[in-house]
């Protein structure tokens, strides 16, 4: 409580000002999301899970990491910097369950009946834009669509039965160790 109250002087932690149900309910959620991967996830090797994330996974056909890999799926060059690792491991063996809303597939229908299936770049009211199956940026005017739907199902295989849980470990340690640039 000390800490988000009083901060930590040369830091970019500053001090916050809230009430005691707030400042309980933020430390509550702190502890929680401290304790929820700890011990969950086993310690792999980053160099053994890039060697499965290359090949017995296939996980390039589709993500990007760095300059290498698909983008019709999330590019994952700082997903280490964003992700825990029990959150890594869910998205690994239940994909659906991690998948942001951003990224959730899209089908589309045009007027003409041409089907688009894709990635959600960015939307508004308006308009979508997306990466489609075959990697092309699309852009959609929403007035200009038969039908369009936004998905609930990640179209990533799970790998809980594909990969060891060694091998689990390996490519979470390796997604760990992505952090961008």
């Amino acid at each position: 409580m000390r800490v988000v109250t009083t901060g930590i002087q040369g830091t970019g932690m500053q001090a916050f000002t809230f009430d005691q149900s707030e400042l309980a309910g933020i430390i509550a959620y702190l502890r929680n999301m401290n304790s929820f991967d700890r011990g969950s996830v086993k310690p792999g090797d980053a160099d053994r899970g890039r060697a499965v994330f290359d090949g017995k996974g296939t996980c390039a056909r589709c993500h990007r990491v760095g300059a290498q890999g698909s983008r019709v799926a999330p590019d994952l060059s700082d997903i280490g910097a964003t992700r825990s690792a029990g959150s890594l491991l869910r998205s690994l063996t239940d994909p659906t369950s991690q998948m942001f809303p951003i990224n959730r597939p899209v089908r589309a229908v045009t007027r003409d009946g041409k089907v688009i299936n894709g990635r959600r770049l960015n939307e508004d009211t308006y308009t979508v834009q997306l990466v489609d199956d075959q990697e092309r940026l699309v852009s959609l005017v929403k007035h200009d669509l038969r039908e369009y739907t936004i998905l609930t199902v990640s179209p990533m295989p799970s790998y809980r039965y594909t990969l060891t849980d060694a091998e689990l470990a390996d490519v979470v340690a390796y997604l760990l160790s992505l952090k961008g640039r």
